[in-house]
């Protein structure tokens, strides 16, 4: 069938209509006509799956590899970067239009802040893996089902990782580890994670179904590349995805407990279960816009929750009285502990526990909040905290515009919304990023 694209939708497909109803078709585009074969997707909505484009998107640009366009992974990669840069804040500005008219009518919506590297920007990667042909094989889930997709290029992730992840297969295979059969049970990895720094290092874990510890692998890993040099093992008994992981036994195998990951002049000691922004150099200026739009002073307390290894808190710290910075992952917050005392940086203090069971347990006012939260968003425990304590103004970094536009309804009760700003910390991908900044209606 023939489709005419008449808007893009939220996760980068494009949407036609038949017989007035929505038709999502990943990988068309805004204006293009297409040929498609209608079907009706597992949630009932119709869907097109494209087989030619018939009158090309300007914007349409040549993809040579489409293994991450079939898996979801960079689902933009068939439009220029402009026009993505364009599409991110067009996605915000959509919502805003049609959740947000009155309560955002005086706010500013700027340009997309574009990412200074477009591929092979990601310093992280969790792949499954999967026994194929009596070799060990990394890969992706083709989009919207459990069916593995061998990976071979990576195009987002950084080149250190393709080359570290080559040689761990290489390894596997020579020392008899196998990865899972999903179907058989058989094998023992289910996945691997690599982080890289700036110089090339790497932290590698293994992901496994038994207690088998794997000490002569991940020697042998490191002989070959000396830059592998923090090697753990999480063992997960019962690993359905890698939501997972968190409730596994990880142990170093061999090496440096830390990645030491750098942040302009701070140095940030991260174990495998901390969180480090995917893309640091795009994280540099998310930090810079942060303390930009805040307008922080030295008698400033600040709230940084959502903290992970301290990163935001680390940036803001010289620019304030105080900053307490609380994370929900224990780990995380002793690799915070740790980083803060190498930085020198004495002003921040850290806090475990889940932000939205903590009104209680912090005792400090705030002058200003600042918040990174999951996709889940704020959600009514927090937002209920915040309206609650009444900062004078809030920082809040958003990865999901839906969850965003639902807290700052709520949060708009008591603050004006004085600008947003889309960033593209995910080239390639519709995920954006956005900073926003709130400040309270005296």
């Amino acid at each position: 069938m023939r489709f005419e694209i008449k808007r893009v939708g939220h996760d980068g497909e494009g949407i036609a209509y038949y017989e007035d109803k929505p038709v999502f078709i990943y990988n068309a585009y805004l204006d293009e006509v297409v040929e498609a074969d209608l079907i009706l997707n597992k949630r009932g909505s119709y869907e097109g799956i494209l087989k030619e484009v018939i009158t090309p998107s300007i914007h349409r640009i040549e993809v040579k590899d489409d293994t991450y366009v079939k898996c979801g992974g960079t689902n933009l990669m068939h439009i220029s970067y402009d026009e993505s840069l364009r599409y991110k804040r067009n996605t915000i500005n959509f919502l805003l239009s049609t959740k947000l008219r009155k309560e955002t009518k005086n706010t500013v919506l700027n340009k997309t802040v574009p990412s200074e590297n477009i591929f092979n920007y990601r310093n992280k990667t969790d792949l499954p893996v999967r026994r194929i042909d009596d070799k060990n094989v990394a890969g992706m889930y083709v989009r919207g089902t459990n069916r593995f997709m061998p990976i071979s290029n990576f195009i987002i992730e950084d080149e250190n990782l393709g080359n570290a992840l080559k040689l761990v297969l290489e390894q596997m295979d020579l020392h008899h580890v196998y990865a899972i059969n999903p179907e058989t049970n058989k094998g023992l990895v289910y996945s691997l994670s690599l982080r890289t720094n700036e110089i090339g290092e790497i932290q590698l874990v293994f992901i496994t179904n038994k207690n088998v510890k794997l000490d002569k692998l991940a020697k042998a890993i490191n002989k070959i590349n000396p830059k592998i040099n923090s090697i753990y093992q999480n063992y997960v008994k019962d690993y359905k995805d890698n939501r997972d992981i968190y409730k596994g036994s990880m142990f170093l195998l061999f090496g440096d407990k830390y990645l030491n990951m750098e942040i302009k002049n701070n140095t940030f000691l991260v174990t495998p279960f901390s969180f480090f922004q995917l893309n640091t150099k795009q994280a540099i200026k998310l930090y810079d816009l942060v303390v930009t739009l805040a307008e922080f002073n030295k008698e400033d307390v600040v709230l940084d929750a959502y903290s992970g290894v301290g990163t935001i808190a680390s940036h803001i710290a010289p620019h304030v009285k105080k900053v307490i910075a609380v994370e929900e992952i224990k780990d995380a917050v002793r690799d915070m502990e740790e980083s803060l005392k190498i930085n020198n940086i004495t002003n921040v203090i850290p806090k475990q526990g889940d932000i939205t069971k903590m009104n209680n347990a912090i005792k400090e006012e705030f002058d200003i909040m600042v918040f990174d939260p999951p996709r889940i968003g704020l959600g009514f425990y927090l937002r209920k905290y915040i309206l609650t304590k009444l900062p004078k103004k809030i920082i809040y970094v958003s990865c999901d515009p839906r969850t965003l536009t639902d807290d700052l309804k709520e949060l708009s009760i008591s603050y004006d919304i004085k600008s947003i700003t889309p960033l593209d910390m995910f080239p390639q991908t519709s995920h954006v990023e956005t900073v926003v900044l709130m400040s309270r209606v005296e």
